[in-house]
């Protein structure tokens, strides 16, 4: 029995009501401070009051990397993995989109993830009447600071009993989002919307997925530049973990996502956006995990070149979106509580921001129409056969995928995932075997509501197939 399959058998133990409960006495004292009260005033409602008629859009930039970075904990790999200096700066990067009635907002972070609870607060530090048109999406980058809790000291390496977060960066980084937002909104002006897709990396010279031959290699991108030609963003959405670095780097990097926006920007302005898509259980760099870290280093450069010249390619021969519109709607997703063990022993033990989990956990989706453009949101690391399934049944050319979106729980996995040694570990990293279809059902109904062109089929969802479509 190797350590995957240890930790899926203790998951199922039946004395998890027992542990549970103990976790919840050690954790009675080391929960997280109740966080600040919300500030105002709202700047996308300004913005949007003074808006005008015509596509607009602005962007910007805002370095979060932490300021004194020495000590602070690392989220992925490993628990309590102190940060020991920078490689390069992590960054917020904001997109701010108005078509005379309605607004979008994307904001990619460097991070390996935001909790509902912290994304709840900044959209209400930005908004009080257009939440539904904010999107945080973070690259789930492991090398950034644990902004979920979940890195912290742990017993054994195997329980955290203290949270990861650190308070004062935690609040600091909120700050520059919004600020990185207000920016935005700031700067906007008179646009015209380009699309485009394609492949990237058909041949896995690059990315692979270690535990099947499936994974999305469709490359889509969206750029907005003004009306005399010049750049103001462009938006590029792949799939891959940014873990490029591995465990044993414990230096901040964006990893190849930072590299990819880095070539875009280089070669044709404005900001550019890196969003990640169904990128779980396991689309990686394609390495050994032995490699040694200058290797790995130089392909992390590779990769973020490669796939950023893949990326301006695609720009220099999209089309043009007369008249574009946008339309947003948004779900909550309701899992059962039961099969979220992850959540409610990191809940009893107080080492993430405490979220309501009595029972049923509650997250959300959401799906916009930008043009003829759709943009789908899942709130985690879905694996690739369910994120290329979704996306089969939405409607939109091109069809982007947001994982990570407003929330992270984890690996969404399909339900016959549940019951294969090889995902043993995935498996006890998620929201259940529930989660796929519960999904699913979710993006049926907010892309069936904005689309006007129909919405996706979902005949039975108890029988609901996650097989990619040929």
């Amino acid at each position: 029995m190797n350590a995957d399959d240890l930790v899926r058998l203790l998951w199922r133990l039946p004395l998890w009501g027992p542990v549970t409960a103990a976790a919840r006495f050690l954790g009675r004292s080391n929960r997280p401070d109740p966080l600040p009260p919300i500030p105002g005033p709202a700047p996308l409602d300004e913005f949007v009051k003074n808006a005008g008629e015509e596509f607009l859009a602005g962007a910007a930039t805002r370095d979060i990397t932490p300021e004194n970075p020495d000590g602070i904990l690392l989220g992925g790999f490993d628990f309590n993995r102190p940060c020991a200096g920078v490689r390069d700066p992590i960054y917020a990067r904001a997109l701010v989109l108005s078509d005379g009635k309605t607004p979008l907002v994307i904001v990619t972070l460097d991070l390996v993830g935001l909790s509902q609870v912290r994304t709840n607060r900044i959209r209400d530090r930005l908004t009080r009447e257009h939440s539904v048109s904010i999107l945080l999406v973070c690259t789930h980058n492991h090398q950034s600071p644990d902004t979920l809790g979940l890195w912290g000291p742990a017993l054994f390496g195997l329980l955290p009993y203290q949270t990861g977060l650190d308070a004062g960066y935690m609040t600091w980084l909120e700050e520059q989002i919004v600020e990185c937002v207000k920016s935005a909104t700031k700067q906007a002006r008179p646009v015209r919307l380009h699309l485009a897709s394609g492949e990237f990396d058909k041949k896995d010279r690059w990315i692979h997925n270690e535990r099947s031959p499936v994974r999305d290699r469709g490359l889509r991108v969206v750029h907005l530049a003004d009306k005399g030609g010049t750049a103001i963003a462009t938006l590029i959405q792949h799939a891959c973990h940014p873990e490029t670095l591995w465990k044993s780097n414990r230096l901040i990097s964006a990893d190849f996502c930072g590299a990819c926006c880095n070539h875009v920007e280089n070669k044709i302005g404005g900001v550019a956006l890196y969003a990640n898509g169904a990128l779980g259980a396991m689309v990686t760099a394609a390495l050994d995990w032995e490699t040694p870290f200058r290797q790995r280093a130089e392909f992390l450069e590779g990769l973020g070149e490669t796939l950023g010249a893949a990326a301006v390619r695609l720009v220099k021969r999209a089309k043009i979106v007369e008249d574009p519109s946008i339309q947003i709607t948004r779900s909550e997703v309701h899992l059962p509580a039961k099969d979220n063990r992850l959540f409610s022993l990191v809940q009893a033990l107080g080492v993430v921001e405490s979220r309501d989990l009595e029972n049923e956990l509650v997250s959300e989706v959401s799906f916009v129409r930008l043009g003829p453009a759709s943009i789908t949101t899942l709130p985690g690391e879905a694996a690739p056969v369910l994120g290329l399934e979704i996306l089969a049944r939405v409607p939109g050319s091109p069809k982007l995928l947001f994982c990570l979106a407003n929330d992270e729980l984890g690996y969404l996995l399909p339900p016959e995932f549940f019951f294969d040694r090889a995902y043993a570990y995935e498996s006890t990293m998620g929201p259940g075997p529930q989660s796929a279809t519960r999904l699913a059902l979710a993006v049926e109904a907010v892309a069936s509501r904005a689309s006007r062109d129909g919405g996706i089929r979902v005949r039975n969802p108890d029988t609901l197939s996650l097989s990619p479509k040929s």
